[in-house]
């Protein structure tokens, strides 16, 4: 089946690929013990152990990721056999070629992933222009729909919990849109959906269409223009000011926000900016989220 892009993030606000991957089955569940693994935070961006086809290497978490993404030399390392071309748009202005791989074998955090296909592309202007070093691997959405995982990014935790861990409290709910997860929240009071991306290292990121509905382009409202977007390079958005951003049960007061200039894309998309807040427990094949906010 010929594969698929949706809108790719990276601001960033998912380094998101996605196309039809073959299923796979993951290997048999690690004790708690085994599955445990630290975090490397920097600024606003996680950063894990992962092991590819028998590589060791580090990877950028990304929750927005519908597909794992390596770097084109990295993935002539492990010996992956490039197949196809697409042209990819992510959260930039342009958009950047794009090849696959398949059986390949990703293991993080004690969970084996085995037979995935991967896209492959050149991370060198994410890496220098975003992330400010290299970057060989972007953990994708596969690796979250493969088990429920508890992360402390404070703490520089994460660990895969098993269904009688789970908390007592209720979850909220999770929904799939363009393959990304949703969850909802509000913004000044206005009732919005909004990506749950652990690869957004910057500003919560607003659609054009939901600011305008939001009343937040208004002139005195507006607190300048950034230089972001990822994958098809720069793009100029509006920062503007949220008095008050709820979610998971936690107001949070004075936020910043980039407004992007595309119209595709979510109303809204919260990064590790606003998710640091929490102790957070994800569970994808169950569309629930436990959000528990730091004291």
């Amino acid at each position: 089946m010929r594969p698929r892009f949706a809108w790719l993030g990276v601001c960033m606000a998912g380094l998101a690929a996605c196309a039809s991957a073959p299923a796979a089955v993951p290997a048999a569940t690690p004790s708690l013990a085994a599955a445990q693994a630290n975090l490397r935070v920097v600024g606003n961006r996680i950063f894990l152990p992962v092991d590819v086809q028998g590589i060791a290497t580090e990877a950028l978490l990304d929750s927005g990721a519908e597909m794992t993404l390596l770097d084109t030399a990295f993935a002539a390392t492990a010996g992956l056999a490039a197949f196809g071309e697409e042209e990819a748009r992510g959260t930039g202005a342009g958009t950047q070629s794009v090849q696959f791989a398949e059986g390949v074998t990703l293991k993080a955090a004690g969970k084996t992933l085995q037979d995935r296909m991967v896209a492959i592309l050149d991370l060198t202007d994410i890496s220098q222009r975003v992330v400010g070093a290299p970057l060989t691997v972007v953990l994708g959405r596969e690796f979250f729909d493969a088990g429920i995982y508890a992360m402390d990014i404070e703490a520089g935790r994460i660990e895969e919990t098993g269904a009688e861990a789970l908390p007592a409290s209720d979850p909220l709910s999770l929904q799939d849109a363009h393959g990304i997860k949703q969850l909802g929240a509000a913004i000044n009071g206005v009732p919005v959906l909004a990506d749950f991306d652990l690869g957004n290292g910057n500003e919560v990121l607003l659609s054009r269409a939901f600011a305008e509905r939001a009343g937040l382009l208004a002139p005195d409202n507006i607190l300048g223009t950034k230089m972001g977007g990822g994958i098809g390079g720069d793009v100029e958005r509006t920062l503007v000011r949220i008095e008050t951003l709820e979610i998971g049960g936690l107001t949070l007061k004075d936020v910043t926000a980039a407004v992007s200039p595309h119209e595709k894309g979510a109303d809204a998309n919260v990064g590790v900016s606003v998710l640091r807040h929490f102790r957070i427990v994800v569970d994808y094949e169950g569309n629930r989220i436990w959000l528990e906010p730091r004291a």
